[in-house]
């Protein structure tokens, strides 16, 4: 699997493009495009505020805005921030790195969007 089959879900993104068109799929990346800092922001704020129950909640949400425009390997990092166990260190690192990530999978999804003409 190359790098960006790994970033993407790209059967997923087929399928959104075959149900909503260019400009459904390019209206789901802008909403997407516009949400996502906020996400980011909550939640690096309560998991400064090491409110768990509040941690794993916006997880959830970021997750869901990254799989609704096929970032799934954001998506899964999300995923173990919801459900798994972890150390607040192991938090504060993943949000570090996945901050840093995220630009470069945004990325490879305009890269996908363009070749098809989104």
């Amino acid at each position: 699997m190359d790098k960006e089959s790994t970033m993407l879900d790209e059967k997923l993104l087929e399928q959104y493009h075959e149900l909503l068109g260019n400009e459904g799929v390019h209206e789901m990346y802008n909403t997407f495009s516009d949400n996502i800092a906020g996400y980011l922001d909550h939640l690096q704020h309560v998991v400064k505020k090491r409110d768990e129950a509040e941690t794993r909640r916006q997880a959830h949400k970021v997750k869901g805005a990254c799989r609704s425009v096929g970032l799934r390997q954001l998506a899964s990092q999300m995923e173990r921030l919801e459900r798994e166990e972890w150390h607040w260190d192991d938090a504060d690192d993943l949000l570090e790195q996945w901050a840093v990530e995220l630009p470069l999978h945004q990325h490879q999804l305009r890269r996908w969007l363009h070749a098809r003409g989104i």
